[in-house]
Formats: structure tokens, sequence, C-alpha cells
């Protein structure tokens, strides 16, 4: 077996994004905690245990620490999230709250430097019988879906008619 006996079994699954981050993975191992220990003294209910494991992996390797509203669940708020893991690992919050500020204000200051996509698809409409669309109905049309963390934002679909050429 080749395991890196620096890597805790406490904090393997946690690669932190976030100075911060990994001043409480530090801590974290340093007590020797596990994920669902943390969980059950955040005061998950017990069904939700993996959901919630989950969420604290993210909010540790997130270069935002989940500030940025990429993870909820519908016991804490981002903030509130924080607050209660600083409470559970015995680290003072306030000790911390001007880098916690400062993510904030990066995430409201800055552009989203997250990558976005764009694909693009022609689709060729035929109708042979009745004119149920409109009168353009056999015209070309574009369906543009953006892409942005990871999932299609469907509420941004957007059909745009391609511009007619002057011929």
């Amino acid at each position: 077996m080749s395991h890196s006996s620096s890597q805790s079994k406490y904090i393997r699954h946690y690669r932190p994004q976030h100075s911060l981050a990994q001043y409480i993975i530090t801590q974290i191992d340093t007590q020797q905690l596990r994920a669902q220990d943390i969980i059950k003294a955040m005061g998950y209910p017990l069904g939700h245990t993996i959901p919630a494991c989950e969420r604290l992996r993210h909010v540790l390797c997130n270069r935002y620490l989940g500030l940025d509203g990429s993870y909820m669940d519908k016991y804490f708020t981002a903030d509130a999230f924080l607050v209660r893991l600083f409470l559970i690992i015995e680290l003072p919050y306030e000790s911390f709250a001007k880098d916690i500020d400062q993510i904030k204000y990066e995430l409201a200051h800055y552009p989203d430097f997250s990558p976005k996509y764009r694909l693009r698809a022609e689709v060729d409409f035929e109708f042979d019988s009745a004119n149920w669309m409109s009168s353009d109905a056999n015209e070309s049309h574009q369906l543009i879906i953006e892409e942005k963390h990871e999932a299609f934002d469907f509420d941004r679909v957007a059909y745009e008619r391609p511009k007619a050429s002057s011929a």
C-alpha cells in the first residue's frame, strides 16, 4: 500500500482553494474530526448526512468558501454554514471576519472569471400541413443555451433569428 503519510484520513478528500480553507482543514485534522462528526454537531438530521458532508467538502474546496451561493441547502445559508462550522471546530469566527468580508467584496466587485460556453445548433423545420406557428415558421432559427457553472441555465435560453444577408 502506498499511502502518503502526510495525508490524514480526516482531511484526505479536501483540496483547499483558499488560504482560510487550508486553516480550517488543518484545525479539523488537529481535532481529528470526521465530516460526519462535524455535520452531526452542526445539527443536520441523520437523513441529510451525505448531502451535508458533500456541502462541507464543497465549501472547503471552493475558492470562495461557498459564499458565492454555489451550494445551498435548506438548513443553512452560506454565512450561517461558516459561522456554525467555526463554532464546531473551535475557531473564533470574529478573528476571520475580515477574510470573509474580503471574499464577499471580491464576489460583489470583481467580474466572474468562470468559463462560459455557447452552444449553437442549426435546426431546419419543415411544415407540410397546417401553418400552426406563424407565417415565418419555415425560416431558420437559432437556439442559444448559455452554460454556466457546469449546468445549463435554461432561464437564459434565447431564440435568435439569423441576420438577413443583404444580397
